[in-house]
């Protein structure tokens, strides 16, 4: 039986030097590279599933951010883990360029086109037949294409 407590993990234990005392362990903060890396692949996923792009926008942000704080920490050699620093980075940046393209193409089609669909709207509100629906679903496709 120890007496450590159950929720606290034993520090890591180190040799001693060559001249016999003891050093405190250094411990490697590794979470910033390994949650960048993490986020920026959702990001980079979720902006290329074109539904979800909005969502890769704030995620590729994030990542981002973890990404350069993790980098910086392995620069100063408090964390090992460099090269998930700068993938995370990467997959956040891109991540984030993407789903922002996608929302303004998105969102500039819908601005374009909004009154196409307010007129495809009235057409089929007015339609009785299935044939009338139709030409209001035709009527829009040309609509569009123009």
């Amino acid at each position: 039986m120890t007496d450590a407590p159950a929720d606290r993990p034993y520090p890591e234990r180190t040799p001693p030097p060559a001249g016999g005392y003891p050093t405190s362990p250094v411990r490697r903060r590794n979470g910033m590279g390994t949650a960048s890396l993490v986020l920026g692949v959702l990001a980079l996923v979720l902006a290329v599933l074109i539904i979800f792009s909005a969502l890769a926008i704030p995620l590729g942000l994030v990542a981002a951010i973890l990404g350069g704080v993790g980098l910086s920490r392995a620069g100063r050699g408090e964390a090992d883990n460099r090269a998930a620093a700068v993938t995370g980075l990467i997959t956040g940046l891109l991540g984030l360029v993407i789903g922002v393209v996608w929302v303004a193409s998105i969102g500039t089609f819908f601005t374009t086109h909004a009154n196409d669909f307010g007129t495809f709207g009235r057409c089929v509100d007015r339609a009785t037949t299935d044939t009338q629906r139709q030409a209001c679903a035709r009527d829009l496709t040309d609509r569009l294409k123009r």
